[in-house]
């Protein structure tokens, strides 16, 4: 049996995510990133998962060596075909993140908007530290996505929007005991509609502390996003950057 994010990224969902930002937006959040990782031109940086390569590609052409990884193939097509038509050289390859196989590789890596909380407890430590060895000593891993403590404190057991001619209406649950949030997706535009159930697990700034400590990473800061700032419960999002140790 397939599971949720297998099947739910390679439907409608495709067209809400070319469409959630702007140009403009993907450029600031690439710099964003870049300088959070102290980046500089010509390190080597894996962005997992990176969908269809809307923060690989400017960074690309920032002249940082990018790879970016996904599981779904279309979207690493489209990644490959944006990426040529502008003229960023950039490495994708389709693959599930818990099966990278790296060793000391990337001076930094990243996993934006959202994409940690898919799989079981074990399976994220176990991913996250899959990332650590693909770094090399003293590289660092950011994680941004959605902050606990703010979800649950504007709890919404519906909620719906439309994006790139998408209809995306959830019914969300919280499951206390798991910590993740149950989700039943109808998603619709004006040929089709789709029904997905998705599973996410929400980390405050305490979890994220324990998931990449638990995997081997140290010195890990926290921050509060958008904008930028020192993290509290109150933050709307949250950043994570976090250190391999030297060895």
């Amino acid at each position: 049996m397939a599971e949720w994010f297998e099947t739910f990224f390679r439907g409608l969902y495709k067209e809400v995510l070319a469409n959630q930002f702007d140009e403009a937006t993907s450029l600031r959040q690439a710099r964003l990133v870049k300088r959070l990782l102290k980046v500089r031109k010509g390190m080597r940086v894996l962005d997992i998962p990176c969908g269809m390569g809307r923060l690989t590609i400017p960074m690309a052409r920032m002249g940082v060596a990018m790879t970016g990884v996904d599981l779904t193939e279309s979207y690493i097509r489209v990644a490959r075909r944006e990426a040529r038509k502008q003229g960023a050289d950039a490495r994708f390859i389709c693959r599930d993140m818990r099966k990278i196989d790296y060793e000391a590789e990337f001076d930094a890596a990243f996993n934006w908007f959202a994409s940690i909380g898919f799989f079981s407890d074990a399976e994220e430590v176990a991913f996250c530290a899959r990332v650590l060895r693909a770094l090399k000593p003293g590289g660092r891993f950011l994680v941004e996505t959605v902050n606990k403590s703010w979800i649950l404190a504007h709890f919404r057991p519906r909620f719906e929007n439309t994006v790139g001619g998408v209809c995306k209406a959830d019914e969300n649950t919280w499951d206390p005991e798991t910590q993740r949030m149950e989700i039943k997706s109808t998603l619709s535009s004006s040929r089709t509609e789709e029904h997905h159930r998705a599973s996410v697990r929400l980390y405050d700034g305490p979890g994220m502390r324990r998931l990449l400590r638990a995997a081997g990473f140290r010195e890990i800061e926290l921050f509060g996003y958008p904008p930028l700032g020192s993290f509290t419960r109150h933050s709307r999002r949250l950043i994570a950057v976090a250190r391999r140790p030297r060895d």
